[in-house]
């Protein structure tokens, strides 16, 4: 889904856990990582895609908050 919305340059919504969940919407400019994916942002931030609770609303199946 990702790699989807990045190849069609698709405005993104996501949740993502950086000690407490986090939101951010903008634009996905790349995604790299060897050992462990890593989304890149349009704003230059870069966030683990292992740390990806939701996108445009549809969460990960193994998210649940405690």
């Amino acid at each position: 889904m990702l790699k989807d919305l990045h190849t069609h340059a698709t405005k993104v919504s996501l949740l993502y856990d950086n000690n407490g969940l986090t939101r951010y919407e903008g634009f996905i400019t790349g995604i790299t990582g060897v050992l462990e994916p890593l989304l890149l942002l349009q704003d230059g931030l870069e966030i683990p895609m292992s740390s990806v609770i939701a996108v445009n609303g549809i969460f990960v199946p193994e998210y649940s908050e405690c």
